[in-house]
């Protein structure tokens, strides 16, 4: 998506109501003298110049919003175009007191017709969703662009921000999908509002005669309706190399109106004329009269030209267009801010990146750490220098979020210590536990023979390409399994069960007081854009056979049922099974029956955690919590 359908692009009707159609000698009759008197302050010819340019594109930016108004009937865009009037007009920057007059009569008869608080949540909602998907999309299609990978890793982000655009430019381009989730009636202006719009519109033409009379603006600058009308179609043609070539026979008439530099500089940028969209975007800006205090054409001006010096400018000339890109942009263009934020990492300048990534979470804007591929494709940018503060709210946020497998979270950590690592998941281990079973969770009627292990994991750790493997080392032999089943744990999805038929006899291992040890090997490989030296991640988890009292293991199952239960809200409480054959009593029952058995000598075997080991570097473990020395 291109910001081809922006805030200007209905501009075919703005300059025909306001400078192309003419003046009939009629209203130059009916009119009241003009003074033609340009301002005392005007004093020089370069002065002139630009008051002449702040003219013309402060009356376009009214006619633009009136135009935009009635064009879309539309309750949404005359509330951005009444925002943008009210709250990002650079009146400093509007010379002439009879715009500002224009304005408030404007204003006066839009301030009725805005939408509610409560629609404003729900499109920003639907815009962070709409940039999200595309920030994924592009994030997922470089991993089948090792050439990028390796040239610029964070290309295809930033690439995606531009095709988001800001939801000024969003709205616009995908007003027909948002209608389709509201009425499309329910924000449709009422008749009263057009109708005085409509009327505003004949005042709107005799002070823009009067103005350019004043301002002695040339009459090659105006824009009439056969050439707004060739415009528009123009920009909705779909062949980048003809649209290029159709906007390159229009530059004479369009010389003094930005949006036309935007587009075609885009367009030169698409067909990968880089010399020329680089022309175009200064041309852009050497005209550009900052009629707006936040301008998303300004903003996306200085993202492609940032993405086209790339290699070529100095860091003082990219600082210039990052600070460009900020000036800009609200905290609401979340992605404007990442996209200055990555720019600013890759130029080492750590400190503005932090100020900027904290900046999007001090705002709620989340999405993009929220999902695998976004953490493989910006973490190591904003990580690997940031500042303390940063990096330890980026990684609070991300390990909160389930979506994020535990994986991700350690390659994030990059060279950091070990126990730094595990200090920061340790929650990740306490939730894990190896237990004898003869009954399955999975399937309640598979009755087991007792020799089977139940590995209770958090569903953090199954990601892509894990390999789970359980190692038992005994006096005897050692032995590799692989899991037979694999699934949630019913009514407790952060949990996954995983069940290892045919390890160990508990009653042989009981009564000849055998001992194992039992390891757990979690062993992910290193995807394609990853350029550490590692060939795998590994981690290896260590129990030890220990026998207890039937009771304790019952009582040390149920005390990890209830940390489980109070970890998880909303869930209701966790039941484990039970490791003797009466698992299917009732709680009473079972009590009962623990105590007998206990008073006889009955015994279990308890798989005791011992300790973990990461990277090569071992760390006890007990079932209190990993243990550092």
């Amino acid at each position: 998506m291109k910001h081809r359908n922006g805030p200007f692009l209905l501009l075919s009707s703005l300059i025909v109501a306001l400078l192309g159609v003419g003046c009939p000698d009629k209203i130059l009759a009916q009119s009241e003298p003009v003074t033609n008197e340009i301002p005392a302050q005007v004093d020089s010819s370069a002065d002139l110049e630009q008051t002449r340019l702040q003219v013309l594109q402060s009356l376009n930016q009214i006619a633009v919003s009136l135009t935009h108004i009635i064009s879309y009937n539309d309750k949404v865009v005359l509330d951005q175009e009444y925002n943008t009037i009210i709250n990002n007009l650079n009146l400093s920057k509007i010379p002439d007191a009879e715009i500002i007059a224009l304005l408030q009569e404007l204003m006066d008869l839009l301030a009725n017709s805005k939408i509610q608080d409560h629609d404003r949540d729900y499109l920003a909602r639907s815009f962070d969703k709409n940039v999200e998907n595309e920030l994924k999309r592009k994030a997922e299609s470089r991993i089948f662009d090792p050439v990028g990978i390796v040239t610029n890793p964070y290309s295809s982000v930033l690439a995606a921000v531009l095709n988001a655009g800001s939801f000024y430019f969003n709205y616009r381009f995908k007003i027909e999908d948002y209608k389709i989730e509201r009425e499309a009636k329910a924000w449709e202006i009422d008749a009263k509002t057009l109708l005085g719009l409509n009327n505003f519109y004949k005042k709107l033409l005799k002070s823009s005669w009067e103005l350019m009379r004043r301002y002695k603006i040339p009459d090659e600058w105006r824009l009439n309706e056969n050439q707004l009308s060739d415009y528009t179609a123009i920009l909705k043609e779909t062949n980048p190399e003809l649209r290029y070539r159709k906007l390159e026979r229009i530059e004479k008439s369009f010389q003094k109106f930005p949006p036309y530099w935007y587009y075609r500089g885009q367009e030169a940028q698409d067909i990968g004329n880089k010399q020329e969209a680089l022309r175009c975007f200064n041309q852009f800006q050497q005209i550009h009269q900052g009629i707006f205090r936040k301008d998303p054409y300004a903003a996306s001006t200085a993202m492609h030209k940032s993405m086209l010096m790339e290699g070529q400018a100095t860091q003082d000339q990219l600082r210039s267009e990052l600070k460009i890109i900020v000036d800009n942009s609200d905290d609401a263009d979340w992605g404007n801010i990442l996209f200055a934020a990555l720019q600013y990492a890759r130029i080492d300048d750590t400190d503005k990146a932090s100020q900027l990534i904290m900046r999007n979470l001090d705002n709620g804007h989340l999405a993009f750490i929220e999902n695998p591929e976004m953490i493989r494709t910006v973490g190591p940018a904003l990580l690997l220098n940031a500042r303390a503060d940063v990096f330890n709210r980026i990684m609070d946020t991300v390990i909160k979020n389930d979506n994020i497998k535990n994986y991700d979270v350690l390659w994030l950590y990059g060279q950091i210590r070990n126990r730094d690592i595990l200090n920061r998941i340790k929650p990740e281990f306490d939730r894990i536990l190896l237990v004898t079973a003869n009954k399955s969770l999975l399937n309640p009627l598979n009755l087991f023979r007792g020799d089977n292990l139940t590995l209770f994991l958090p569903t953090r750790w199954m990601a892509d390409n894990l390999m789970i493997s359980l190692r038992l080392d005994s006096e005897k032999e050692t032995r590799e399994f692989r899991p037979s089943e694999v699934g949630p744990l019913p009514n407790f999805p952060e949990i996954t069960v995983l069940t290892f038929t045919n390890v160990l006899s508990m009653k042989a291992f009981i009564k000849k007081k055998r001992s194992a040890n039992i390891t757990i090997n979690l062993v992910r490989e290193k995807l394609v854009e990853d350029k550490t030296d590692h060939k795998s991640y590994a981690i290896e988890m260590v129990f030890v056979t220990t026998i207890v009292p039937s009771a304790q293991k019952m009582a040390n199952e149920r005390h990890f049922a209830e940390a489980l239960s109070a970890s998880v809200t909303g869930l209701g409480k966790l039941k484990l099974f039970d490791a003797d054959e009466s698992g299917d009593q009732a709680p009473s029952q079972k009590d009962q029956s623990t105590k007998k058995e206990e008073e006889t000598g009955d015994l279990a075997l308890w798989l005791a955690k011992d300790r973990i080991k990461m990277n090569g570097e071992s760390f006890g473990w007990s079932d209190h919590g990993i243990i550092f020395q």
